[in-house]
């Protein structure tokens, strides 16, 4: 990757995701399990992406914590639109990372040698980033959520469920903590870690939009029982926009990337909760601790794990 300097008062560039600020792209996902490419299709046309200066822009961005009048992006006209385009986009950049897991994950078998630190620290990294995509997404409203992305899911499917996302299955033993030997080895141990806060976030997020802990799956399964399947898989990715293709990883990663941009330029602007959180974290408790850290190291996570999507997508070009 060529390096790309900025100088100290470098402006970031305008917004260019999708065709307006806060506006949604499609994203194109290579098959997995059920989710396969249907006919023959080709793969579509991905967005340009200056891997370098984007890279340079996310150290600039960092969550907005550096970016104090150097970019130019207008709050999003309603709130409603503004977290529509993180409970999108949010998900697809989850989808992304769990893609370059897997990745790492089937080059290290569950009963085969540790990986090596720069693996462990990328799984690190990468985790890292799914728990704050948690935050990022789960950041609305109680009553917004509850308004305007629970009854949307709903008419998909009265049992939608983040068990059908096809993307999850590559992580799943490393994400639930078992079925890998060399998790438990003492050179993984801020692996682990990353594994136990991105679980405290997950619980929190969801006993804050939805207290009665009631999903939309388990309040259908007595009417309506599915179990996963190709159709589910087809239902969970066109809900969030995900088409599949024959890509290589070079092309998520330059996805990715782009969508890092905007969920960085998105907190630069409008800052994790424009509206206030439901309630606020008990720091006391340890689960607590671990979600407002989450929640402090978002823009870091973010650069962080646009650094390694850099390295990736530079091989798409």
């Amino acid at each position: 990757m060529t390096a790309v300097t900025l100088s100290p008062d470098a402006r970031v560039g305008a917004w260019d995701f999708g065709d307006f600020p806060y506006g949604l792209e499609p994203l194109t996902m290579p098959p997995v399990g059920r989710a396969r490419v249907l006919g023959a299709a080709a793969c579509p046309d991905v967005p340009r992406c200056d891997v370098d200066r984007v890279s340079v822009e996310l150290r600039l961005l960092d969550g907005g914590v550096r970016a104090a009048g150097r970019f130019d992006l207008p709050t999003a006209p309603t709130y409603e639109q503004l977290f529509w385009f993180r409970w999108i986009t949010g998900h697809q950049v989850t989808f992304a990372l769990w893609r370059l897991m897997g990745a790492l994950l089937a080059e290290h078998p569950a009963d085969g040698a540790p990986p090596g630190q720069e693996v462990l620290d990328r799984l690190e990294t990468y985790t890292h980033a799914y728990g704050g995509m948690l935050i990022y997404s789960g950041s609305c409203p109680r009553g917004l959520y509850s308004t305007l992305i629970r009854p949307a899911m709903v008419l998909q499917h009265r049992g939608f469920s983040g068990t059908w996302a096809p993307d999850f299955a590559q992580v799943r033993s490393l994400l639930r903590g078992r079925s890998r030997g060399w998790l438990g080895e003492e050179g993984a141990a801020r692996l682990r870690a990353a594994v136990e806060a991105h679980c405290a976030i997950h619980d929190d997020v969801a006993a804050r939009l939805v207290p009665n802990g009631r999903s939309l799956l388990q309040n259908s399964i007595a009417e309506t029982p599915v179990r996963p399947s190709e159709r589910t898989s087809v239902l969970y990715d066109n809900f969030f926009m995900t088409l599949r293709a024959p890509v290589v990883d070079g092309i998520v990663a330059v996805q990715l990337l782009r969508r890092l941009r905007a969920v960085a330029l998105d907190l630069a602007a409008n800052g994790l909760y424009p509206l206030g959180r439901d309630e606020a974290v008990d720091e006391r408790q340890p689960w607590g601790a671990m979600v407002a850290r989450g929640e402090r190291r978002l823009g870091a996570v973010v650069t962080a794990a646009g650094r390694y999507a850099a390295e990736i997508a530079g091989q798409a070009r």
